[in-house]
């Protein structure tokens, strides 16, 4: 895709796991290839970008050769599957591989391909890690109930329960979801579909196999940042999060560098732009924390402040603001009295790259200036009135309570 500072390549590893190898091949592909800028999207995918036309054929047969792009534009527009990065690390997760192997199995039928690529599926063991993600299909085990999964679609307000299911007829059901999509004019993700069919219509092309009886699962929270000590029957991890979700080559080196010294040389997409090391170890706690604190936030403080923009200026041709220095700028004003913790959410234009669904403050940049929105979606947002950047200052410099 063409950006403001040249094409922008999407990369999309495999169940949302990367290797240090392909960590390391991925960081100096970026930098010889594009601007050496890699972005973590809040659907746990990476961006390259500043890429030529030029550079672009051999970035692209790098990424084959690191094996995080494939060689068929059609195996390369398959929807994304996501499993919960918690697997097999946290006792309480419920085992997802066997599940995912037969799920990308049903992915790659011939029959649905031509489906939207931005169609994503995400495989849950029972935690909320993968609650916020705007997934299409999503899908949830527990370790408390094996046997029996939870579907939900997505929907223009969030997720929409169809109900549970045998974990055995899971890709039965996916793929009569998926084939119902691709039948139904017009709908090109499962929002649009849910719109056409309604729920009622969904879990009728389900039956008979939902479950009447199955009780609903409840998630166990985990705390995404920070060291994890291991629990019994589990392994321990690290989660970081990337300031604004984007990085130069050298932080990622330094996170493939982290991976291989000190965890199991594997990387964990986790939405929120955040990352998982798996297999860390207590006894080296110190140092994996005063390493990964040079290029990672690995804590927050309470209350916390998280800061949210899109690419904004230069890097993008719809925005005409640096939306990560104004937010940047406007933090202070915030953090001073700060009685709970907020999200800022910057958006150099009415897309939302960065952020859906409401934030505790919105501010949306346009050609006539700042709208500014509290506990509102950025559409909300835009139809609020148009403020200069002084009258932004002097409201948020009252605090969240307006």
């Amino acid at each position: 895709m063409a950006s403001g500072d040249g094409l922008l390549l999407r990369v999309r590893p495999r169940r949302g796991r990367i290797s240090v190898a392909q960590l390391q091949g991925l960081a100096r592909a970026a930098a010889a290839h594009g601007n050496g800028i890699i972005e973590l999207t809040r659907r746990a995918s990476l961006q390259l970008r500043g890429v030529s036309p030029e550079s672009l054929p051999d970035l692209q047969a790098e990424l084959r050769r690191l094996e995080l792009a494939e060689g068929s534009r059609a195996v390369e527009r398959q929807p994304v599957l996501l499993l919960c990065p918690l697997a097999g690390l946290d006792p309480r997760s419920a085992l997802l591989e066997p599940l995912a192997a037969e799920l990308e199995r049903v992915l790659a039928q011939p029959a649905l391909q031509g489906l939207s690529e931005k169609l994503l599926l995400a495989l849950s063991g029972g935690s909320d890690v993968l609650a916020r993600l705007e997934a299409d299909v999503s899908i949830e085990l527990s370790a408390d109930l094996p046997g029996v999964a939870q579907l939900g679609v997505a929907s223009s307000s969030g997720q929409v329960e169809l109900g549970s299911y045998p974990s055995s007829e899971v890709p039965l059901v996916v793929e009569r979801l998926l084939g119902l999509l691709g039948a139904t004019a017009g709908a090109a993700r499962m929002r649009a579909l849910l719109a056409a069919r309604g729920v009622a219509g969904l879990r009728a092309a389900l039956e008979p196999l939902r479950l009447s009886a199955a009780p609903r699962f409840a998630r166990f929270s985990v705390p995404p940042l920070g060291f994890h000590p291991a629990q019994p029957g589990g392994s321990a991890w690290l989660g970081l999060q990337l300031p604004f979700g984007s990085a130069p080559a050298a932080a990622w080196l330094g996170l493939a560098e982290l991976a291989r010294d000190f965890g199991s040389a594997e990387a964990r997409l986790m939405p929120g732009r955040c990352v998982l090391l798996p297999g860390v170890r207590e006894a080296e706690r110190a140092e994996l924390l005063q390493r990964a604190r040079q290029h990672f936030i690995v804590e927050r403080p309470t209350p916390w402040l998280e800061l949210v923009a899109c690419s904004g200026a230069p890097a993008c041709r719809s925005a005409s603001v640096d939306t990560r220095a104004l937010a940047l700028e406007l933090a202070p004003l915030l953090r001073t009295g700060l009685r709970r913790s907020a999200t800022l959410h910057v958006s150099g234009c009415e897309k939302g790259c960065a952020w859906g669904g409401p934030a505790d403050i919105t501010l949306l940049h346009g050609p006539d200036g700042y709208r500014l929105g509290f506990g509102a979606e950025l559409a909300q947002t835009a139809r609020t009135a148009a403020l200069g950047l002084d009258a932004v200052r002097e409201r948020l410099s009252r605090g969240l309570e307006q």
